[in-house]
């Protein structure tokens, strides 16, 4: 019978993947460590006895009280994005501090957490060896590695560890707001602005001078939006390129405008940066309404905002249900689709628990989910969305802190839109809603949806958008909506529908005589069957191809109604007209595929640590004094100058917790740095970092610029050094004179480095 393995807890996994990371550092490393906090080794000596005596060093009170003294606010800061991001490799935390920190700090400290054994780097949950062994073999860079919290911290750091540490409440001087909101009455006046004018644009999406000019004159400080929803429309295929600019595809349109209202807004703000598939489209609406349901009533700065989706993107969610106020989904039979984008709503689609696991699993599998989300949050795309949200004031400035840094807020109070008269069902009123005078001006009245509003887009020509917003009708604007397969009735019937009085009598002439001028030529596309003489008669007088004929363009030649080539062969197959041969021109129209649902609740980050709380919290103590003290013992042992130097430089560094680790003997000394008029300093320290691999840092103009390397060589011409650097992060090579540089620092590599 096969014994069952024991289980081991999440704590013991971590501990065991501590204790392997020392077993696969290079031979020499691996006792200057242990030397470094156990004092001198003695032979024979066993690895594994080493470990656990460096475990014994970690479990002792005073020791823990002053590694957790030594913490700065910015160390805490990056110990918690190691712990709550998963799988934290370097790139992720240069990614995610990259607004905050430079990027020679966070290399620095991250260097510097490792050397003190706060942190370390291990293959991950996998406990893939090999992962590690192989990186030591071949001296491969550790970018696959990733960042741990030593586990025997975990106790003495509990009340450190909280996510609310790399999101935190700013105080800020309130501003003036006065950013407008968009409104479902915006979305139906740009398309009928664009379908009016539909070469606005130039090819980057940005409008044209004259575009601009027309835009802000009919709606004035709004006018912004107007490139927001273009290039949304765009990328989401409701607008398409034609040989006149852009055309609408009003059947993917009217898919769009039956979501609810506010996921019609997200989709806008995520379409406008990007492109998307139909499942990593979703995907992306679904992370930017996680972020905005993360950040709550909290006001927030850029930096915050990006931080926030970075973690929403990375980090475990759950269900957000209770947390606002809440409506019934977006989709389905009487639903609020007028409702404001403040209002919530539930699970897209409805449905058990179990069905939305199944639903969320299919877009996992499908679009890899949670890679994509972490991919646009750290390529720039959730920033291009921040922007939009922005422009589109769902995301509105409120103040500013002291360095006129801008601060943001989820704009709530006026994103509640007017609750409308009339909802999406069929029988709805929608007595109200246009106002027309005798002169042929329309007011478009606000507080109706705008799938209801649509319709009267086709073939109205828009004047000036505000509150309530003007329209004219016209020859030209209703040619335009006979070009969208209206008629004069139909027309008629729109505006009855909609209007609480008569239409003024000089409009129904108007609309008769315009619907005869455009019915007097006609421009045909589609499938076109050509028949002579007792062949077109047998055409027209079979009933199952009589039936499918739209037009009679001339004797014999007609046009059809069918939509596809197979509906065609369809047709002529049971038509029996078996003198017909092969189609000979073809033309298809595009279906709709729809827009898949948004969960509007959100989710909110899953702040778990998996850290068991301590029986006993650890205090801390005044960090300086805890300083002095060490180099008062310094003080009392006998040392030359450059012992003396190298004991103090550990304790600045706070590798040093205990007056037992003030032990000249394990010292490795090695010079670290060199200024001034020292140019044969300079030079040593350059060589050694090329020779142990390590970085440099070099200092320009006193210090105002610092340049981050590792040299790959130095070349002396005309009494000049030349160092070569390889740039981090970038990894591209430049040269620096030597002599300029006021001074150069090496920087001792991560122990997990050889």
């Amino acid at each position: 019978m096969k014994m069952r393995e024991p289980v081991m807890s999440e704590h013991a996994k971590r501990l065991l993947r501590w204790r392997e990371s020392f077993l696969h550092l290079e031979e020499n490393r691996f006792f200057e460590v242990m030397r470094m906090y156990l004092g001198e080794i003695k032979t024979p000596y066993n690895k594994q006895k080493l470990i656990e005596s460096l475990e014994g060093f970690f479990r002792k009170k005073d020791n823990l009280v002053v590694i957790k003294s030594f913490l700065t606010k910015e160390e805490i800061e990056i110990i918690n994005a190691v712990v709550f991001i998963p799988d934290a490799t370097e790139e992720k935390l240069y990614s995610f501090f990259e607004n905050t920190y430079s990027y020679s700090f966070l290399y620095e400290t991250l260097l510097n957490l490792e050397e003190r054994l706060i942190i370390f780097k291990s293959a991950g949950n996998s406990l893939d060896s090999t992962r590690m062994a192989g990186y030591h073999i071949d001296g491969r860079a550790s970018e696959n590695l990733i960042f741990e919290l030593n586990p025997l911290l975990e106790e003495a750091f509990y009340d450190l560890i909280s996510v609310k540490t790399l999101l935190p409440q700013i105080e800020f001087k309130k501003g003036d707001d006065s950013q407008s909101v968009i409104t479902q009455e915006f979305i139906a006046c740009f398309v009928s602005y664009v379908f009016e004018h539909p070469n606005i644009a130039k090819q980057d999406g940005t409008l044209k001078k004259h575009a601009l000019e027309s835009a802000q004159e009919i709606f004035g400080a709004n006018a912004s939006k107007i490139s927001v929803l273009y290039n949304a429309f765009l990328n989401l295929g409701i607008l398409k390129e034609s040989l006149r600019g852009v055309d609408f595809d009003f059947a993917k349109l009217n898919d769009f405008v039956n979501e609810n209202f506010f996921a019609e807004v997200i989709y806008i703000i995520v379409a406008s940066s990007g492109h998307f598939s139909r499942d990593n489209l979703r995907v992306q609406a679904q992370l930017f309404i996680d972020t905005l349901v993360n950040l709550g009533d909290a006001c927030f700065t850029k930096d915050l905002f990006l931080r926030t989706g970075f973690l929403v993107a990375a980090r475990p969610r759950v269900e957000a249900r209770g947390i606002r106020s809440g409506a019934e989904s977006g989709r389905g039979a009487g639903s609020d689709r007028g409702a404001g984008l403040g209002a919530g709503a539930g699970l897209g689609d409805g449905g058990s628990r179990f069905s939305r696991i199944l639903e969320e699993g299919r877009a996992r599998l499908a679009g890899k989910s949670d890679e994509e989300a972490m991919r646009v949050s750290t390529s720039g795309g959730l920033e291009r969305m921040f922007e939009a949200a922005v422009l589109l004031g769902v995301v509105t400035e409120c103040g500013k802190l002291e360095k006129d840094v801008a601060v943001y807020c989820v704009v709530r109070d006026r994103t509640e839109v007017q609750k409308p008269r009339a909802l999406d069902d069929a029988d709805a009123p929608l007595k109200g809603m246009l106002s027309i005078d005798a002169a042929m001006d329309v007011s478009l009245m606000p507080g109706y949806p705008v799938s209801k509003m649509i319709p009267v887009m086709k073939f109205l020509s828009l004047k000036h958008y505000d509150t309530v917003s003007s329209f004219a009708i016209s020859r030209q604007s209703v040619m335009r909506g006979f070009d969208t397969g209206l008629s004069s009735v139909q027309i008629i019937e729109l505006l009855q529908e909609r209007t609480s009085y008569q239409i003024p009598e000089t409009l129904l002439v108007q609309l008769e005589e315009w619907n005869s001028s455009y019915s007097s030529a006609a421009v045909f596309k589609g499938y076109v069957f050509k028949a002579e003489g007792k062949a077109a008669l047998v055409a027209e007088h079979n009933s199952n191809f009589a039936s499918h004929i739209h037009t009679k363009i001339a004797p014999g030649i007609y046009l059809l109604d069918v939509n596809s080539d197979e509906e065609l062969q369809a047709l002529i197959k049971e038509s029996g007209l078996d003198f017909v041969g092969k189609i000979k021109t073809a033309s298809q129209q595009n279906m709709s595929a729809g827009f898949l649902p948004l969960n509007i609740e959100g989710r909110i980050i899953d702040d778990k640590h998996g850290f068991e709380k301590p029986k006993e919290e650890i205090a801390v103590k005044d960090p300086e004094q805890i300083e002095k003290e060490l180099f008062a013992k310094i003080d009392e042992l006998e040392l030359d100058n450059e012992q003396r130097e190298s004991l103090e430089l550990r304790v600045i560094h706070k590798v040093i917790v205990n007056a037992s680790q003030l032990d000249a003997r394990v010292l490795r000394l090695a010079r670290v740095n060199a200024s001034a008029m020292d140019f044969g300093g300079k030079v040593y320290v350059i060589e050694q970092a090329v020779k142990n691999g390590e970085s440099v840092e070099l200092s320009f103009n006193g210090g105002k610029t610092l340049v981050l390397g590792q040299p790959v060589g130095i070349q002396k011409r005309n009494d000049e050094a030349y160092v070569q650097l390889m740039l981090m992060p970038e990894k591209i090579v430049r040269e620096f004179a030597l002599g300029k540089a006021d001074a150069v620092k090496r920087i001792r590599k991560s122990i997990y480095r050889e």
